[in-house]
């Protein structure tokens, strides 16, 4: 050991433990144990459940998609055909899923709101 390092000490005085380690392993800060099926992974809390239908949550990975590849620069032959091909497979019918995500879920104010930023006409 160098100077100034010290062995950690656990609450009976014994050296070369490891402060902080849990038994059993399950068992939370307090003690008490905790039901793995009412956790997320690693002990973290579980997600929440989804609050936009799937339905919207697939547009939007597509449209962003696009969205991203509309921004990009063709910077030679190879990008642009590139970038033509992703396009076309990303953008192609978003205009018309976009109007009937919104006419279907008109009653849905978080649907609404995950739609709202996407622009109505771009193919």
């Amino acid at each position: 050991m160098g100077s100034g390092e010290r062995d950690a000490v656990d609450g009976n005085g014994r050296r070369g433990a490891v402060v902080g380690l849990r038994w059993p392993p399950d068992a939370g800060i307090d003690g008490a144990r905790r039901d793995p099926r009412r956790e997320g992974a690693n002990g973290q809390p579980p997600l929440p459940k989804p609050v936009l239908p799937a339905d919207v949550v697939a547009f939007r990975l597509k449209r962003d998609e696009c969205d991203h590849l509309r921004g990009e620069e063709p910077t030679g032959p190879a990008r642009a055909a590139f970038l033509k091909y992703g396009m076309e497979r990303t953008c192609t019918g978003t205009d018309a899923a976009l109007r009937a995500l919104r006419q279907r879920h008109a009653h849905d104010p978080a649907a609404i709101a995950a739609l709202a930023g996407y622009e109505d006409d771009i193919e």
